[in-house]
């Protein structure tokens, strides 16, 4: 399994979050995913709770940009971590990330994402 596949998992993800689609971008997740999102203290499971945090995230244009990944993948698992941006209308906010995939024959779903801002440096 090559890590490239981790790399084309999340720009489609990224992609997705560009569209505005909060219905596709959960579809993107395993229907027990855990989500961590940058904007919510809450714990998100599952695609009711995923789509409710989507949909309010793309009320407005969002754009994503990788700042950095480091993609690992192997037979039924992958990983990526890394920083990306959020571009906001007014702003852009750098994050951390960490997903999860799960693969189950071709198909490769999120498991797991957690995501949060990135802490200023002291």
């Amino acid at each position: 399994m090559s890590d490239s596949i981790t790399s084309e998992l999340l720009q489609k993800w990224v992609d997705t979050i560009k569209n505005g689609d909060a219905n596709q971008v959960t579809l993107l997740y395993d229907k027990r995913a855990l989500l961590l999102g940058t904007f919510s203290p809450k714990e998100r499971v599952g695609h009711n709770a995923i789509s409710e945090y989507f949909v309010h995230l793309l009320k407005n244009p969002v754009s994503v940009e990788i700042v950095s990944e480091n993609p690992y993948a192997w037979d039924t698992v992958a990983v990526n971590s890394g920083l990306y941006n959020f571009v906001l209308p007014n702003e852009t906010i750098t994050a951390r990330f960490s997903f999860v995939y799960g693969r189950n024959g071709e198909l490769w779903k999120i498991i797991s994402h957690h995501s949060s801002v990135l802490p200023k440096e002291n």
